[in-house]
């Protein structure tokens, strides 16, 4: 049995790294994926949880796939095909990350961005004005937003933070309510591209949020990209 600290630490490994899987791949990350870094930090951390068969099945194809991106792919190829696939086509309309477009009924993306800021502010967070150039609900924002909750949650099981275990569980339950977006997402990308890096993350993302419903200590980066603490 694995104890709500470790689980909670690794799931917030892991749910970063697939944030930052998702954001612009810049050449801090393009090393990462290439030298097995980004692989290495992946699999210990679902290591911690127990190498829950899923997560295991899904990181084989990650492995795969970052094999093929190391032998094939240039840096400025990977910025391309992430233009291409997320950004801008000539070709066909791209799969834009954010979470507005997956929604039934396409809403007005203001008061999503509205809500997803009220609640980013609820735990003491906003948009960092200096780095963010994504939406509030851009892919990336919103899973670093679940890192950093259970990132807060270890750190409050360990008496190092003053919160509320409650709160942030809560927090949390209602925060995955808010990706319901993403199985529509990975499905579009299933159908659209057999891409070897954002294919595999597709993936390895379905099964961290197919295996949080039923119920890590190294941070590849512990800099935040998007987010930044509110100051009152």
């Amino acid at each position: 049995m694995h104890n709500a600290v470790d689980e909670s630490a690794a799931l917030a490994a892991l749910f970063d790294l697939v944030s930052m899987g998702f954001a612009y791949p810049g050449q801090d990350l393009y090393r990462a994926l290439n030298d097995g870094r980004y692989l290495e930090a992946a699999e210990s951390n679902v290591a911690l949880l127990g190498d829950p068969p899923a997560l295991v099945e899904a990181l084989k194809a990650l492995a795969a796939g970052l094999k093929t991106l190391a032998n094939d792919y240039s840096q400025r190829q990977l910025e391309t095909e992430y233009n291409a696939l997320f950004e801008l086509s000539r070709d066909e309309a791209p799969l834009h990350l954010n979470a507005h477009l997956y929604m039934e009924g396409r809403p007005d993306p203001v008061p999503v961005y509205r809500r997803l800021q009220k609640i980013y502010r609820e735990f003491a967070l906003e948009l960092n004005a200096e780095k963010a150039t994504e939406s509030p609900d851009h892919l990336a924002v919103e899973l670093e937003f679940v890192a950093y909750l259970f990132d807060l949650l270890q750190l409050t099981l360990c008496g190092e933070r003053e919160d509320s275990v409650e709160r942030i569980r809560h927090g949390l339950a209602a925060f995955f309510e808010e990706l319901g977006w993403v199985e529509n997402f990975i499905d579009a990308l299933e159908q659209r591209s057999p891409h070897p890096f954002y294919l595999p993350l597709g993936n390895l993302l379905r099964a961290l949020i197919r295996h949080d419903d039923k119920g890590i200590n190294q941070r590849f980066v512990n800099e935040k990209r998007f987010l930044t603490p509110l100051i009152l």
